[in-house]
């Protein structure tokens, strides 16, 4: 028991290489020792305190925290599971937290065996579906699907923040995203959807392709062309289309953008999407002023500063998620 400790603690409070990390993944799954490997990764994870981890808002990893240890919670119906299979969801959340991996996949410990892609709070993350289809999640971000996905000719997945698909063309088989109060079904196309919880607001832009929005409960559809946009705001209750130029909402999913004399207003649009907030800009502001500049991972305040510099407007944070540019 002492030595499994100690190979645990070891990798997982030191960075550690790859090749390493690989022969600690394959040691974790191993039989032998699993009920000790099992019962040190419950005690790290049990432990686990946001101010161990990352210098981010306590209150919302607290949260996320708590909606993580949530989420491996095993069910009766899954206590058939084999104890390695246990640890090693366990090992990957907590390796997530403790050393900072940008985003992970965890098996749901339930009897659905869904399966749940997480991006942390300042990462982003590629995935490659069962199908074949990609998705790219934006920060803080979840994606779930189940076992059968792909089966029984239906796709379907559940999002719970923002996400950029480029679904794999299957007649026989619609993709359905839903996402708060609403759903998207597709056969093969480029769009980006979003469900944030802070905002109130749900949207979807579709890059290529068609994809048909529905409210789940008015049944209200909405058929999407390219370079438009549907947003349901959950204040009002209604939903509105328009048109749009859809690669400003899709940039985020690169490494970098290049804003070559592009507005300020569509800048602002790049920007929401790129650090997941939202950007007012005042009425004694003149939007449609060109600026050029290229984002990288700047943070947001540093990108900001440059707006400022360049525009010799004024960008003030009114809280976490909201952006005033102003005169």
């Amino acid at each position: 028991m002492n030595l499994v400790r100690k190979i645990i603690h070891t990798y997982l409070f030191h960075p550690m290489p790859d090749r390493v990390q690989e022969h600690f993944r394959s040691w974790i799954l191993d039989k032998e020792h699993a009920r000790e490997k099992e019962s040190v990764l419950r005690e790290e994870w049990d432990r686990l305190d946001p101010a161990e981890v990352f210098a981010v808002d306590e209150r919302s990893y607290r949260r996320k925290l708590g909606r993580l240890h949530r989420e491996m919670h095993v069910a009766p119906k899954a206590r058939l599971i084999t104890l390695s299979r246990r640890a090693a969801a366990v090992a990957a959340a907590v390796v997530v937290l403790l050393m900072g991996v940008e985003f992970f996949v965890v098996k749901h410990l339930a009897a659905d065996s869904t399966t749940w892609l997480v991006t942390a709070e300042n990462s982003k993350g590629r995935f490659t579906l069962p199908d074949g289809s990609t998705v790219w999640l934006n920060a803080d971000s979840r994606l779930a699907y189940r076992a059968d996905f792909a089966e029984n000719g239906h796709r379907r997945v559940r999002l719970d923040g923002e996400a950029f698909f480029d679904v794999k063309r299957d007649t026989l088989a619609p993709f359905e995203v839903t996402m708060g109060e609403l759903q998207v079904r597709v056969l093969g196309t480029r769009f980006m959807a979003s469900h944030i919880d802070d905002f109130g607001i749900e949207e979807v832009t579709l890059q290529s392709g068609s994809v048909e929005v529905e409210h789940l409960h008015s049944q209200e559809r909405i058929r999407l062309v390219p370079d438009q946009n549907c947003t349901f705001d959950a204040s009002t209750g209604l939903m509105t289309v328009r048109n749009v130029v859809a690669d400003n909402y899709c940039s985020w999913t690169g490494d970098s953008i290049v804003f070559d004399n592009m507005t300020l207003g569509e800048i602002a649009v790049n920007l929401e999407h790129w650090y997941n907030i939202r950007i007012r800009i005042e009425s004694d502001v003149d939007p449609s002023v060109r600026i050029s500049f290229t984002l990288r991972p700047e943070t947001l305040d540093e990108t900001l500063r440059i707006i400022e510099n360049l525009t010799h407007y004024h960008c003030l944070q009114i809280d976490k998620h909201h952006i005033s540019i102003r005169k």
